[in-house]
């Protein structure tokens, strides 16, 4: 069995293995690598190859790269030392690839946004490397005996859906304990939705032989609309279009309200202040009962601070 190699793992890549069969051809992925600055040199890109057994790159093999709301496919063309394929990524984008023709490990979470590092690796200005073997799989390569749990404060009796890419896998009603158990789940990338209130958590990503500990967030209090609430500055100071071109499409993607008038953010349990405010908002959302952060003003550090802090 080939080693995997996946250096990019602190970078928030994954790996999902494909659900195969012994004795079943597959794309398996063998590597993963975050360009270092020296490799990568400024760009912004996923190169791809794919081999045989004896390391041969396949010509003509079909990649499929997609996010949320696109997709693209790439085919292995180019002649070495070059990457068979690449695919630039833009501000923001989100990526998975797999192959295609037969059944596929997806490699996911591919995106730019990561911090400075030096000249060639900045932000928005990240690359990866994938390599895919076509292999016959072993036996015992398809585990499916992942366990996710966890609890759904307030849920009690409450009806959960557990969904791998938006296809319902199983059902369950919540204890009086609050707490739910999904097992013997193959690899994949689970969300669990709360079909009596409309939570959701996830996701989750799953082996097929880890345990994942996934909780839903506690239940809004009556007298909140929003669980967060990102208040930028005034929208007349240039530096606030800044901070909202930086941030606009990442908040949406995770369906975080936002906006610019404090009124709107006072009902909040938890507000994130963006740029300069004056004293008296902060006065204004603490006596609200809003707990109040204030995000760096330093663009290169600002999204970095908004997902640690979710």
């Amino acid at each position: 069995m080939t080693d995997v190699i996946n250096d990019a793992e602190a970078y928030g890549v994954e790996i999902i293995p494909a659900a195969v069969e012994p004795g079943q051809v597959y794309w398996k992925v063998i590597r993963v690598h975050h360009l270092t600055p020296e490799e990568n040199g400024g760009r912004h890109h996923i190169f791809i190859d794919a081999v045989d057994e004896e390391g041969n790159r396949l010509y003509g093999s079909l990649f499929t790269i997609s996010w949320d709301g696109g997709s693209d496919t790439v085919t292995i063309e180019k002649a070495p030392p070059d990457p068979g394929a690449n695919f630039p990524m833009w501000k923001w984008q989100v990526c998975s690839v797999e192959g295609m023709g037969a059944p596929s490990d997806r490699v996911i979470n591919l995106h730019t946004a990561h911090p400075d590092e030096g000249p060639g690796n900045t932000l928005f200005y990240h690359s990866f490397d994938i390599t895919f073997l076509r292999t016959v799989a072993e036996e015992g390569e398809t585990p499916a005996y992942s366990l996710l749990r966890g609890r759904v404060p307030g849920g009690g009796g409450h009806t959960l859906v557990l969904l791998d890419e938006h296809e319902v896998v199983q059902t369950q009603v919540v204890g009086a304990d609050e707490q739910y158990r999904f097992s013997n789940l193959p690899a994949g990338a689970y969300i669990v939705r709360d079909s009596s209130d409309l939570r959701v958590a996830g996701p989750a990503f799953l082996d097929g032989r880890n345990e994942v500990i996934l909780n839903f967030p506690a239940p809004l209090p009556e007298d909140r609309v929003f669980a967060r609430y990102v208040l930028f500055s005034d929208p007349a100071w240039p530096e606030t279009w800044v901070y909202l071109s930086l941030l606009a499409e990442r908040l949406a993607q995770n369906d975080i309200p936002f906006g610019f008038q404090t009124s709107d953010a006072a009902q909040a349990l938890k507000v994130s202040l963006v740029g300069v405010h004056p004293q008296e908002t902060l006065h204004e959302l603490t006596d609200a009962g809003c707990e109040v952060e204030r995000l760096p003003l330093d663009p290169s550090e600002l999204l970095q601070a908004l997902e640690s802090t979710q």
